[in-house]
């Protein structure tokens, strides 16, 4: 199984989310996906962010390596983005009535109650609240 790699893109006190619905479930995510094979998890992180919504952003810096189910995921703080948020890639093929994809901006504190999945990476959120730009 590919190892992911995770965006964290913050704007004042708040971090990128997409609010998915699928299947009747009702939860949020943060952008990412696959490492392709001659590809490191900062290169890969940067091309999913552009891929998935639109937005540029170097990796400032590494939060975390979890394990989610088997698969390894890192996640990345993004320094300031440039461009307006808008959903791209398979995610943008793939929307539709059930199975949607929403870019929203969340407040960072807030990150532990809006189910987000991995419910593993909120509380490094929350902690982040305070250190926002």
């Amino acid at each position: 199984m590919k190892s992911r790699a995770v965006a964290i893109v913050r704007q004042d006190d708040s971090v990128l989310l997409i609010h998915r619905r699928k299947d009747g479930a009702e939860y949020h995510t943060l952008p990412g996906g696959g490492v392709e094979e001659g590809e490191t998890p900062e290169q890969a992180c940067v091309r999913e962010l552009a891929e998935e919504t639109g937005l540029s952003a170097a990796v400032e810096s590494p939060l975390l390596t979890l394990d989610n189910a088997g698969r390894t995921e890192h996640y990345f703080l993004m320094g300031p983005a440039t461009g307006t948020p808008r959903l791209g890639g398979p995610e943008s093929e793939r929307d539709g009535e059930d199975n949607q994809y929403r870019l929203v901006w969340v407040p960072l504190a807030d990150a532990a109650d809006v189910g987000l999945k991995p419910a593993a990476i909120a509380p490094h959120l929350v902690e982040i609240a305070g250190n926002v730009r």
